[in-house]
């Protein structure tokens, strides 16, 4: 360390150590300012940069949650859903917000669906996760999805504790046959009332509904032509007697449907050593000349093959057979990439969105009804009072147009004059100056005065 020593003033003179350590302090102590005026500085570009981003996340919160809060509110004025059951729901939509491909948001959409298909609180939640997982399995619109599901086993008459098997099967008749589960689930909502009516096997008309996708017919078309065939093979006279003829029962001796796979194999053993015109004309009363080939490709599926082995129908149905888990192991599989975990991700953040949204809306509320309330309707008088005396104002000056084109052109001419004499002004001072300058360099003399000598100069040269 340094010492210092002090001086005595003697004589007027100060020891040069203090003086040298008072201008280091000072400069130490300058140091020191500039350099708290430069933490002041970044202290405060980082207060208004955390100052203006928790104000975004408060928007974007506030936003996120205003968009949950009123789909909620729609899916709960549907389902009549209040108290516990409102709480329970919303619980639900977070939850497989946070977790699945789908944001909490779509979440409570979807459970508005399944409460318009009249599934009460318990149903809707328990529906919830295969519903999204479908949709997650078939890159299907959610509420697409949703209402598909929810209308195609209404139409089959299947229960919330079906959903399970019931999607399996379409993710597996979706993978097997040339059809997409969406398809499917248009076909069962046009056959499904009939299917459902005679009772038959739901694995058997999947089934049917692949036959016919593979040659061509899928969707609602596919649910007409095997609403229409099933209609037709259980209570229309022409066709139970046309079976009848082949001697072909749709019904066992209870009264019960024998399986469409079981009529469908019975009609084609009966009709396999037909000529082309009786078989034509058989098909024709049993399935209707507008569904005539839609039953042919049904026919030909489970017919025997000449080689021995397993028919078309065959084939698809043990397929179909083995599809427990598959709408699960499908789902994982789609959503196991980097494009479904940032979806995931986002909406886990959403859930966070809603955390914070959900403390800052009764004051957001609050203020909107403040605003609304208190402010605007002051703002609205105010403008009342003042709006028509700016369009008298208007009016005034445009019946007054003229004279105020008179005047505006009498002020740009007097305008223009300044600016002449301005101009004018200018160039006089000018050659004074330029003349001024002129003398001084000619020793003084001006320059008449220098013309006038030149003149005389010459005069004496030629005269004298």
């Amino acid at each position: 360390s340094k010492t210092y020593e002090l001086a005595i003033k003697i004589a007027g003179k100060v020891d040069s150590s203090l003086k040298a350590s008072c201008l280091q302090a000072d400069k130490n102590l300058t140091a020191l300012g500039k350099s708290a005026k430069a933490a002041g500085k970044v202290a405060a570009a980082g207060l208004t940069a955390a100052a203006t981003a928790a104000a975004g996340l408060a928007a974007t919160s506030l936003s996120t949650y205003a968009d949950f809060q009123q789909e909620m509110a729609n899916t709960a004025a549907i389902a009549g859903a209040t108290g516990e059951d409102y709480k329970a729901l919303e619980a639900a939509a977070r939850e497989m917000g946070a977790k699945t491909t789908k944001t909490a948001t779509e979440a409570a959409a979807a459970l508005g669906y399944m409460a318009l298909a009249g599934w009460n609180t318990q149903q809707s939640i328990a529906g919830l996760e295969p519903v999204l997982r479908l949709s997650e399995a078939t890159q299907m619109d959610l509420a697409r999805c949703s209402d598909l599901v929810t209308d195609s086993m209404s139409a089959l008459g299947l229960g919330v504790e079906s959903m399970g098997d019931y999607l399996d099967l379409a993710i597996q008749t979706n993978n097997k046959a040339n059809t997409t589960a969406e398809m499917l689930m248009e076909a069962f909502i046009g056959c499904g009332g009939a299917a459902k009516t005679a009772g038959v096997d739901l694995t058997d008309l999947s089934t049917a509904l692949g036959i016919l996708a593979n040659n061509g017919t899928k969707g609602a078309e596919a649910g007409t032509a095997m609403n229409s065939m099933l209609v037709r093979m259980t209570s229309k006279d022409v066709a139970l007697n046309a079976m009848k003829k082949l001697g072909v029962s749709t019904f066992d001796a209870a009264g019960n449907f024998r399986g469409l796979e079981t009529v469908l194999t019975d009609l084609s053993a009966a009709m396999a050593n037909l000529s082309t015109e009786e078989r034509a004309a058989y098909m024709s009363q049993i399935a209707g000349t507008n569904y005539y080939t839609e039953m042919s490709y049904l026919l030909d599926a489970v017919a025997k093959s000449a080689d021995g082995t397993a028919n078309a129908w065959t084939n698809l149905e043990s397929q179909l057979q083995g599809s427990d888990g598959a709408l699960m192991k499908i789902a994982w599989q789609i959503t196991g990439t980097l494009k479904s975990s940032k979806e995931i991700f986002m909406s886990a953040v959403q859930e966070a969105q809603l955390t914070i949204g959900e403390q800052l809306a009764p004051y957001a509320q609050e203020g909107f009804l403040y605003l609304a309330n208190e402010v605007l309707p002051v703002v609205t008088k105010e403008l009342g009072e003042i709006v028509p005396q700016l369009i008298e104002a208007a009016k005034w000056a445009w019946e007054n147009r003229d004279t105020i084109l008179k005047i505006g052109a009498a002020v740009l001419g007097t305008v223009a004059v300044y600016k002449t004499a301005k101009t004018a002004m200018t160039a006089y001072n000018a050659v004074c100056a330029l003349h001024k300058v002129y003398v001084t360099a000619m020793g003084g003399k001006h320059l008449p005065a220098l013309i006038a000598a030149k003149i005389k100069d010459k005069a004496e040269t030629l005269y004298l």
